[in-house]
């Protein structure tokens, strides 16, 4: 998310195109819940689903080699609350530098990283940089001991075409250029959910030349970390979970046009995948296990399924890069809880299966926190900074795992 983001993101108002398409979705589902999932990001109904019986169960064998060893995972946060979202997005709630400083202090895990999760917008040639968006706040917890990573999102203003594309290029070149080398910043996220469209203001995949501003960004900012000698920086992007037919087209298209160089420069894989928020509902008994199962299925289709098809192997790790569970109407902090605690001991275990090496909550406090829409509330803590149980859960998470 962003300063911007809902779901997790960036800017640019509107998300009636998303709305139309949920509610079809929903259609849909209701129609034919036995044989398919349908979209990621529909809205999630009631009922139970069996997400095993949704994702196609390609082989273990697919994978082309487990990790011998499971690798460490670092933990982070998106340390806003500000949000795109798919509906209306309310009023935010002023940030305040100082208790948002000590929350994340709090959370950080003696003697380990801790990473926190930004995001910037290109918006057309005449907006601001990257750098003008967020180096103040990137060195300000670079100094504080904190990492931090960079979601570029691709959000023209006139809809996208061949010269946005090239635009957003020179937008990460220059990211990597002036951030690369702040204390800290150690990764840019290119795009985000670019294989999402229908919601402006969540995903860049409403965009025209999204898959091509994604393969054409990996490419040049790995150029520009190599040529600025900042090879720390590590170059991605994220994978918002899917299980329609559109999927494949957006992976093997990625293979086709990206080849063997974007393979090359791509340095880890992430996905955003929200339990019972964003996909099928979660069941009020057997939560945890269904939470669990969500999860499991989400990392197996990305590196089983999609990730084969634009040829990036098992040896390119995978990040969780956005998920959460917000409170609000008819879902309570302790649910909050549950969900999270699954989510977190999901990843945690299948991190050697799927050579997970990272984990990002979204988010650290509410928009608002008297808002009717879950959308305001995915906070662990409340808009004026006072915790919610899931924070200290979080925290004693964060401590435990990170080996």
């Amino acid at each position: 998310m962003s300063h911007d983001r809902r779901w997790s993101l960036p800017l640019v108002g509107g998300g009636w195109r998303r709305a139309a398409a949920l509610a079809f979705a929903c259609a849909l589902l209701a129609a034919l819940a036995t044989i398919a999932l349908g979209a990621s990001k529909s809205a999630a109904t009631p009922g139970r689903v069996d997400l095993a019986a949704a994702i196609r169960r390609e082989p273990l064998s697919m994978l082309e080699s487990k990790t011998p060893t499971a690798p460490r995972l670092v933990f982070g946060v998106y340390p806003g609350g500000a949000a795109g979202t798919v509906g209306p997005s309310g009023p935010v709630a002023p940030e305040n530098p100082a208790l948002r400083m000590a929350a994340l202090e709090q959370l950080r895990p003696p003697g380990r990283p801790f990473v926190l999760h930004l995001y910037a917008s290109y918006t057309g040639a005449d907006g601001w940089s990257a750098a003008q968006q967020v180096g103040e706040e990137i060195a300000q917890y670079g100094k504080a001991g904190f990492q931090t990573e960079l979601v570029a999102c691709y959000r023209p203003p006139d809809g996208g075409s061949p010269a946005d594309v090239g635009g957003f290029v020179e937008f990460v070149r220059d990211a990597v250029k002036s951030l690369g080398p702040m204390p800290g910043f150690v990764s840019l996220q290119v795009t985000n959910e670019a294989n999402q469209g229908g919601s402006p203001n969540t995903s860049d995949g409403y965009y025209d030349g999204a898959e091509d501003a994604l393969i054409d960004g990996v490419i040049g900012a790995k150029s520009e970390a190599r040529k600025h000698g900042v090879g720390h920086v590590k170059v991605g992007f994220n994978w918002a979970y899917a299980t329609d037919g559109g999927e494949r087209v957006f992976w093997r298209y990625l293979g086709r046009h990206g080849g063997r160089r974007f393979v090359d420069d791509l340095d880890w894989v992430g996905l955003d995948a929200y339990p019972g928020t964003w996909g099928p509902a979660l069941g009020v008994s057997g939560l945890a296990a269904e939470t669990t199962g969500f999860v499991d299925g989400a990392l197996r289709a990305l590196r089983v399924t999609y990730m084969p098809l634009a040829g990036i192997p098992h040896t390119v790790p995978l990040r969780v890069s956005e998920t959460g569970y917000p409170t609000g109407p008819g879902r309570s902090d302790a649910t909050q809880v549950t969900v999270m605690e699954a989510a977190v001991h999901a990843v945690y275990h299948a991190r050697g299966t799927y050579n997970v090496t990272g984990f990002r909550w979204f988010d650290l406090r509410d928009a608002d926190s008297s808002s009717s829409s879950f959308e305001s509330q995915y906070g662990l803590m409340r808009d004026d900074y006072t915790p919610k149980p899931a924070f200290g859960a979080y925290r004693a998470l964060v401590a435990s795992l990170s080996n």
